[in-house]
């Protein structure tokens, strides 16, 4: 039997701790106290500081090619997670264990010198992370060519813009066979053709077993390109499995005015009940409204100020369906009950596939359409029309109604689960289908061919 595989990286309760003092004359004050307790073995009075505790507790593992998503809000205590797997920051309690060659791709910039060239520092980076002079002489042209920033590479550093250090940096940590590459938010900063280029990249690193550690709040980029997510909130890991589950508690956590720290499986609807004075009116909006399967996942959050009673799908001919037919023209709808005055609403969908990728989105803002003021008790309906140009296959359609302001009065993540069939031949190659019209003229001569390229 063949023994299982180490985790190249196994975190068990670490805590990192931050003393914060108001005066920069207390930090020595306390040296000295802790110095003097530690001597004469008494308790010291009071301390000086504040303790800030950018990590609490956190124990996890990361397997062999596997792609972990790092999700959390700016000052969750994602940078300082990743700082102490590096190796840069160490922690105030709990054990990390590491196996292979880890590099890593934080702070831009980070273990450059900008007086030295691009070239000097390739050198100087790669022989810190093991290789011999030689072996980095074997992959400089590798280095550079993926780079490809030209001759700036004989340049200082310090001579570069943002998107020049990160093509750099992202060149020579992954170059350089790492069994696990960390990237923290770094490739926000390049260009949208070298992004393309960096991706095709981590995904052959993850085929050939190289184990990815991923930072961004891009919620897009997690699900579709990582296996497992962590959500961190206030230094802890509150919540940690597959990519699309996770990114629902981290919007609820970027949108909701009182975020929850975490949301236990199984947890009950959050929806209110309809206070009597309003329960007929609840019941007249959704009298009729035929028997459906039960959604696989209707998590919502937000302050209720509306409510959205219904969501629905009908055809041409009024029909309600959860089936469409590529191509045809469908009217998407939410039935929403206003609990109190609401004079800013934002109204809209999104449709994402399975794998959580969003694939289409409008709000009324978006759309140029104005929501008038509407009256506590006051029912209304949002809708859309749209032409259903998607390749077959399960979608899920997001309904969601926000202030001006952003707060979340009522958001149905997984509102409704609907299929597309009868894809045409179009879609052998893509997701949504644009409405190309081929043409092929055929030129006569050089010189035409040559006017027609130069204008």
């Amino acid at each position: 039997m063949n023994a299982p595989m180490t985790p190249p990286i196994r975190l068990d309760a670490i805590s990192k701790c931050y003393r914060i003092f108001q005066n920069p004359q207390d930090r020595f004050k306390q040296a000295l106290l802790d110095r003097f307790q530690g001597v004469l073995g008494r308790k010291s009075a009071s301390p000086l500081y504040r303790e800030h505790w950018a990590l609490r507790d956190v124990g996890f593992e990361l397997q062999p090619g596997e792609a972990v998503g790092i999700l959390g809000r700016n000052g969750a205590g994602k940078s300082t997670l990743l700082q102490i797997i590096a190796g840069t920051l160490e922690p105030s309690a709990g054990t990390v264990q590491t196996k292979g060659r880890i590099t890593a791709l934080l702070e831009l910039g980070s273990g450059f010198n900008p007086e030295f060239t691009g070239r000097e520092n390739v050198f100087l980076n790669a022989q810190i992370l093991g290789l011999s002079r030689e072996e980095v002489l074997a992959r400089f042209d590798d280095i550079a060519s993926f780079a490809d920033i030209g001759d700036f590479i004989y340049q200082p550093v310090k001579t570069y813009s943002s998107g020049m250090t990160m093509r750099l940096a992202f060149a020579v940590q992954t170059v350089l066979d790492p069994d696990v590459l960390i990237v923290d938010e770094a490739l926000s900063v390049g260009d949208a053709k070298f992004q393309e280029k960096c991706y095709r990249k981590l995904r052959t690193l993850r085929e050939s077993g190289t184990s990815i550690l991923f930072v961004s709040h891009d919620i897009n980029a997690v699900t579709s390109f990582c296996d497992r997510a962590l959500l961190f909130d206030a230094g802890q890991l509150i919540n940690s499995g597959i990519p699309i589950e996770v990114s629902k508690s981290y919007i609820e956590i970027l949108y909701s005015e009182s975020p929850t720290k975490s949301t236990p499986k199984g947890a009950e609807n959050l929806a209110i009940e309809a206070e009597p004075e309003r329960a007929s009116l609840v019941q007249a909006i959704t009298q009729g409204a035929t028997e459906k399967k039960v959604v696989l996942d209707n998590y919502r959050f937000g302050n209720r100020k509306v409510e959205i009673l219904k969501v629905a799908i009908f055809d041409n001919n009024g029909k309600q369906t959860e089936v469409l037919v590529s191509g045809s023209r469908y009217t998407i709808t939410q039935t929403v009950l206003a609990h109190s005055t609401v004079v800013d609403l934002a109204s809209g969908f999104v449709i994402r596939n399975k794998r959580g990728v969003d694939i289409f989105g409008v709000t009324n803002n978006t759309a140029g359409v104005v929501i008038p003021p509407i009256n506590a008790d006051q029912a209304f309906t949002i809708s859309i029309e749209i032409d259903a140009w998607l390749a077959a296959g399960d979608y899920f359609l997001q309904a969601a109604n926000a202030g001006g302001d952003g707060i979340q009065y009522d958001c149905k993540i997984d509102a409704l689960h609907f299929v597309v069939i009868d894809t045409p031949i179009l879609f052998t190659t893509s997701i949504v289908n644009l409405s190309p019209i081929f043409r092929f003229d055929l030129i006569e001569t050089k010189q035409e061919t040559m006017s027609t390229i130069h204008g």
